[in-house]
């Protein structure tokens, strides 16, 4: 019995620990890059904060590596959103909130729906993160449109490997190429959404928002063998007015 208290005890601490951990990172994070006025120290410590991926033997490191990409590209897409912000205390501030509910409400969870919304919130953020920086010295087209295809392929892996899929490597690849072609059809007349921030909305982050929640619908719901015509004609509807209103309201005369 003795025995059972102590495990208990340490269960619990181990579960504070983890939470003082996480909670703690975004303002940590948050005060490197205001401090060094840059994002490396707080990139940095990102990657260390993965150490747990390396804590088994190596045959396992690459499907710890995959298996943590989504939270990776959050974690960089955080700092990268906090070095754009910098000056702007207040959003900042929002953004250090946000990652903490990122880290210990969304993250954690692992039902199809949560994963659905993990994937996208990294893909949308990734992107927003990687065309902020397009047009930054030194960046090429053709780096762009590789981030494109990883960012594709992370955030499909995350939802297809959350079902039994026998071909979900494959699936991840496609979307990431569809994706990549997506970003070099468009990254010469990117849009942006200024909503008064210190970073600005790229256009085709909504538009892969939008593609991706309804293909991630339609895709579940096949998994659940719910797929019917009519799920099929009104979610296809239905992203496709949001997609209109994405497209006709944009102001075609800004870009990044």
């Amino acid at each position: 019995m003795e025995l059972l208290k102590t495990g208990i005890r340490r269960t619990k601490v181990g579960e504070l620990a983890y939470i003082g951990i996480n909670a703690a990172l975004p303002i940590v994070l948050l005060l490197l890059v205001t401090s060094f006025s840059t994002a490396w120290p707080a990139l940095a410590l990102v990657m260390l904060s993965k150490w747990r991926v390396f804590a088994l033997r190596p045959r396992f490191w690459w499907v710890n590596i995959k298996a943590n990409l989504v939270d990776f590209l959050v974690g960089i897409s955080y700092v990268g959103l906090l070095y754009l912000s910098l000056g702007n205390t207040p959003v900042m501030l929002i953004l250090a909130v946000l990652f903490g509910i990122w880290l210990l409400y969304v993250k954690p969870r692992s039902d199809h729906s949560s994963v659905m919304l993990q994937a996208a919130i990294a893909q949308f953020l990734a992107l927003t993160v990687l065309l902020s920086f397009s047009t930054a010295p030194g960046v090429n087209e053709f780096f762009i449109i590789l981030g494109c295809f990883a960012i594709g392929y992370v955030a499909a892996r995350h939802v297809v490997s959350n079902y039994e899929e026998e071909q979900s490597e494959f699936v991840s690849y496609v979307w990431g190429l569809a994706l990549s072609q997506l970003a070099w059809l468009l990254y010469r007349w990117t849009n942006t959404y200024d909503l008064r921030l210190p970073f600005k909305i790229p256009q085709i982050a909504l538009l892969v928002l939008v593609i991706s929640m309804a293909a991630g619908k339609l895709y579940a719901a096949s998994k659940a063998r719910r797929l019917t015509m009519s799920l099929v004609r009104s979610t296809a509807i239905f992203s496709a007015v949001l997609i209109a209103f994405i497209l006709i309201f944009a102001r075609w005369d800004v870009t990044i």
